[in-house]
């Protein structure tokens, strides 16, 4: 069903006190403050399967009181939805209403306001600022999701004080690298990247892949994952890497890349964002009729484009190392030519700021439900690939 010409979303990350993924925050359009009408959520549940864009995590989905009385509700999963709402809209009725609703399953998330004591006793998680954390919130930290940080050390200052819940768009934001050797493992896998691209051998790649187990059961798993649907049976790293190719093969070193984070901060959010950064900007190239091997930088530069995060080193050092190409040097360093435009749009997309890439999107020959769907379909791919 094709998407309609003003309906986009934007899916935001709320990490838990293991750095890992909780659940998602689902805006639809682009005004996150604004809650989500009966209108909204009937456009949500026509163009969006819940399921292949959240996998098994929960959606936290701020939406308007009157939601929680139309049969609408019917047509959402009570253990994939939590509800957000402003404690200053609700009446002793929606209490009610909301009490009657736990008992089916739903859980209720409530922001932070002047009004939240009449709302505490039901609250299942509490949205606060930062600012706004007082000796209230600090008795409630099992329940408050922490938003409005600024960085990472923000995140990790409140992490060491004891609280659970972060909603992560702040990954997204600029910041400042302090300049460390990469770590030997995730450089090998780096040399191995820079080998399959610019000499494609599978022999050689086998004996270099075979040299370290991780590698080799990783490559299996993505081979046989849903992602791919080969008929034949795989019989050898070997043959699992002939049957990829070149361009699958660089796809899955990315991933393994941001999978092997190991205890780094958030890696299993930066791998999740980037891949599906690096599938939007395919679908996007491929939209708009680039050659293939533009489809291709396409990718890498979508899942390029967090990995200094993740290996804290500067962006232009990092493409050097690799030795990629100017046009993907500058796409990642300067946002500049097609394919910084086209990662322009999907960070944008990312916070939700449509209104800022309008421009670079018609000036592409695309549209908003061009990006919508890329996005939608990167979404369900992740859900079929993240095995590795």
């Amino acid at each position: 069903m094709p998407l309609k010409g003003d309906f986009y979303i934007t899916k935001i990350p709320i990490l838990d006190y293991h750095q890992k993924i909780y659940g998602y925050y689902l805006t639809i359009k682009d005004q996150e403050d604004r809650p989500v009408s009966v209108n909204n959520l009937a456009d949500l549940l026509v163009n969006v399967n819940i399921e292949k864009i959240a996998g098994n995590y929960p959606v936290f989905l701020k939406v308007d009181p009157e939601v929680l009385k139309h049969d609408i509700i019917d047509y959402l999963p009570e253990s994939k939805i939590i509800f957000l709402l402003d404690p200053d809209q609700i009446n002793e009725l929606d209490t009610e209403i909301i009490k009657e609703l736990k008992n089916t399953g739903f859980r209720f998330a409530f922001g932070y306001s002047q009004d939240f004591q009449k709302v505490k006793d039901i609250a299942d998680y509490i949205f606060v600022k930062s600012s706004q954390i007082d000796s209230q919130i600090y008795a409630l930290k099992d329940k408050a999701v922490i938003t409005e940080l600024h960085s990472s050390e923000d995140f990790k200052a409140y992490l060491d004080e004891g609280f659970r819940y972060f909603k992560g768009d702040f990954i997204f934001k600029p910041s400042t690298v302090v300049e460390k050797k990469i770590d030997p493992s995730r450089l090998a896998i780096m040399e191995l990247f820079t080998k399959v691209r610019e000499s494609f051998n599978p022999k050689e790649i086998e004996e270099i892949i075979k040299r370290n187990p991780d590698l080799s059961i990783s490559l299996l798993k993505y081979v046989n994952s849903a992602a791919f649907s080969f008929r034949n049976k795989i019989t050898s790293i070997r043959h699992a890497i002939s049957i990829l190719g070149q361009r699958n093969l660089l796809q899955w070193l990315l991933l393994f890349l941001y999978r092997s984070g190991g205890d780094e901060a958030y890696a299993e959010t930066l791998l999740e964002v980037s891949a599906e950064r690096g599938k939007t900007m395919e679908i996007l190239a491929q939209e708009i009729s680039l050659p293939d091997e533009d489809v291709e930088k396409a990718f890498l530069v979508g899942i390029l484009s967090l990995v200094d995060k993740l290996l804290g080193v500067k962006p232009e050092d990092l493409v050097r190392e690799l030795n990629l190409d100017e046009e993907i040097v500058e796409a990642i360093v300067k946002k500049e030519g097609v394919l910084g435009k086209l990662l322009n749009i999907v960070e944008k997309t990312e916070e939700g700021k449509i209104a800022d890439i309008a421009d670079t999107i018609k000036q592409l020959g695309l549209t908003l439900n061009d990006v919508m769907s890329a996005q939608l379909k990167a979404f369900a791919w992740f859900e079929e690939v993240n095995i590795v």
